[in-house]
């Protein structure tokens, strides 16, 4: 009989787990009992205006940011269940509030997002630099630095700049200004962001949406209360805000290094595609000697591939630019801020402090892609690659590198992946098994469920947590219904999150957790209700057209084969939004559109007046990729609506399928 004692209680730190923690707490000199580190101190400079039991709330009443939930970070003593060098970033990241970088010329608001709200001011007004996830957030953050400076700042915003193409850097913009606000026109606001954001906008945000919602409740611990044994600090920031989500299209697309004068400010843009976002940008402001860094370099290591899922960043992009912004700016800047975490300057203490910042930086990158494909080139595996890759000390003991967000296993593993791609070589993998029939073979060979469990058991009782997960997660997959499986494999994993100074690893492990005892929880995507139309409706046709393909089930038009003519039209006067079946128009856009077993291939520019014609309104036009024609059909002309309709059958509303599980078999598969 076993004498582990199975229950779905969150349990304390294990003997193993407290000794891991303070062997790590001797090395790098921490405190235990008082937490403190110069990071700690820098996140506290400059502050006019502490936020203290802070919640943000919605216009119905929902909370959107807690902040008074992290209240128990103020504690001097790290709690046993979190890491000591991830609470020390949780410390750093619970001081919130409006911040001075430069005397009366820049500030932040931290605290009230995982991102920070930058105000830059121009001669006649303020440059807003990204804009926080939600619209909440952002009208509260401008709303109390008006407030500590004492000036009307939204009515002399000239410009806005977005550094790169994730949504928590631009999803607050509506809450900043509005649609009508913006454009070229004197006295309108410009929007400036990298070439190439609108595009891998819709990519991240669209395309893959609904799969990387879910995988980002596991990175960002969306089941989990903030707490010693719940979230602690992603690294970015303490965690995300939800709430409203928007999008305005940009009116400069910026496409090479450049220097402009916006509001009778210079602003010098470096472009740095390929770093932390496939379109990103840096910022050098001369007349303060201030270097905005994006998301290129913040408090903390960075992912070449988030766990939530994206495309794998380029760590050597990554590093070249950070260097060519160190040989550039290191002796011109006086201070480096960013998009997240707090702002590094130049002190008597440090009086290089800028350039330290971001040559570590870069030399952490280069490291870490340098070592990889070395140990790559000798025959090593990514996963063994993952174990050998270790910084060197000088590097690892620099605290704005530590492994909060990203971290170095994750990032050797994607350089390996970036130029090896995911197979390893052995021909065993080519055609391998799923997770579940992986699971149920390894269950067979060792005898039983009950047989994996007794040994997980002794995994787990001798401390060794990354096995005993490892093999109670075979024994979910071959008997999801297991209590006992479920059980072993969450208490393991819970162990791993308490020695984690990963704040997302540590997410990870304690969501899948939270689903191992709970089930998959019921989460609503308002990204959908929100944000995602705002962006689905500033697509461009082409973008509407491949959405279109990924949302329809190819399966039900494998035998399909037809063609038509698209056009995409405004009305007479040129206004997208008005144009109706029947009225004059003014062509904007045209397809040949062809349906061929399971694909949708399109050809611009297509005029062959052979083809039957499909005419429907460009402002209309992204409903398409709705279930739901009928609100489509106002702004059709066509005498071929079977078209439309055989491709309507086909689409398919991806939401519903967004609770699917990661941490067991996933119930529609099995």
């Amino acid at each position: 009989m076993s004498e582990y004692s199975y229950n779905a209680d969150a349990k304390e730190a294990t003997v193993f787990t407290k000794q891991h923690n303070a062997a790590f707490a001797q090395q790098f000199a921490i405190d235990l009992e008082d937490a403190y580190n110069s990071e700690v101190a820098l996140a506290r400079r400059g502050c006019l205006k502490k936020l203290d039991g802070f919640r943000l709330k919605d216009k119905t009443g929902n909370v959107v940011w807690d902040l008074q939930a992290y209240d128990f970070l103020k504690q001097q003593a790290v709690a046993d269940t979190v890491h000591p060098s991830l609470w020390l970033n949780g410390k750093a990241n619970i001081e919130a509030g409006v911040f001075e970088v430069l005397a009366g010329k820049i500030y932040q608001v931290r605290g009230i997002d995982v991102a920070n709200l930058t105000f830059v001011r121009s001669k006649t007004g303020w440059i807003v630099i990204d804009v926080t996830t939600n619209t909440e957030a952002a009208a509260y953050g401008l709303r109390i630095t008006e407030e500590v400076l004492g000036e009307n700042i939204r009515d002399h915003i000239r410009a806005v700049i977005i550094s790169h193409s994730h949504a928590d850097h631009f999803g607050g913009i509506k809450g900043i200004v509005s649609p009508q606000q913006v454009g070229k026109a004197e006295g309108q606001v410009r929007i400036y962001v990298p070439a190439g954001f609108d595009e891998e906008t819709v990519k991240e945000n669209v395309y893959a949406g609904t799969a990387m919602f879910h995988r980002s409740k596991y990175q960002f611990g969306g089941d989990l209360l903030a707490g010693p044994k719940g979230r602690v600090s992603t690294g970015l920031g303490l965690g995300t805000s939800s709430g409203t989500l928007s999008y305005i299209t940009p009116t400069d697309f910026i496409a090479e290094d450049t220097t402009l004068t916006i509001d009778g400010l210079e602003v010098e843009f470096q472009l740095t595609p390929g770093t932390e976002a496939p379109a990103e940008m840096n910022n050098y402001f001369p007349e303060y000697r201030a270097f905005w860094a994006a998301e290129n370099c913040t408090g903390t290591l960075h992912n070449l591939y988030p766990i939530r899922g994206a495309q794998l960043r380029d760590a050597a992009n990554w590093w070249r630019f950070t260097a060519i912004a160190l040989e550039r700016y290191g002796k011109q800047a006086d201070v480096v801020f960013q998009s997240h975490n707090w702002p590094h300057w130049n002190t008597p203490e440090t009086p290089h402090g800028v350039e330290d910042f971001l040559r570590n930086n870069a030399a952490v990158y280069k490291y870490i892609h340098d070592r990889t494909l070395h140990l790559a080139n000798q025959g090593r595996t990514a996963k063994e690659i993952a174990r050998e890759v270790v910084l060197p000390e000088k590097l690892a003991k620099v605290w704005y590198t530590r492994p909060y967000y990203g971290s170095v296993e994750i990032n050797a593993r994607a350089v390996y992946c970036k130029y090896l791609g995911f197979y390893n070589g052995n021909p065993t993998e080519l055609n391998a098994l799923t997770e579940t029939e992986e699971a149920k073979l390894f269950v067979e060979y060792v005898g039983s469920v009950e047989q994996v469990l007794h040994l997980a058991e002794q995994d787990y009782a001798a401390g060794n947590y990354r096995r005993a997960a490892k093999a109670a997660s075979y024994a979910v997959f071959a008997e999801p219904s297991n209590q006992r499986a479920r059980l072993l494999n969450a208490d393991a994993l819970e162990q791993l999150a308490y020695q984690s100074e990963s704040g997302i690893w540590r997410n990870a492990y304690l969501n899948g957790a939270f689903e191992l005892r709970n089930g998959t929880s019921e989460t609503v995507r308002r990204l959908e209700q929100d944000g995602k139309n705002d962006l689905i409706q500033n697509m461009t046709p082409r973008m509407v057209l491949d959405y279109l393909g990924i949302v329809t089930d190819g399966e039900k038009l494998a035998d399909a084969d037809f063609q038509f003519r698209l056009q995409l039209v405004t009305n007479a006067a040129g206004e997208p939004a008005v144009w109706q079946a029947g009225e004059a128009f003014q062509v904007q856009a045209e397809f040949a559109v062809h349906v061929y077993h399971g694909t949708i291939l399109y050809y611009e520019g297509h005029t062959e007046e052979s083809l039957p014609l499909i005419r429907i309104a460009t402002a209309a036009f992204p409903a398409i990729t709705a279930k739901n024609l009928e609100t489509l059909l106002p702004f059709v002309e066509t005498e071929h609506l079977e078209y439309l309709q055989q491709i309507h059958d086909a689409v398919v509303d991806l939401n519903q399928h967004s609770q699917f599980a990661l941490i067991e078999p996933n119930r529609e598969n099995h």
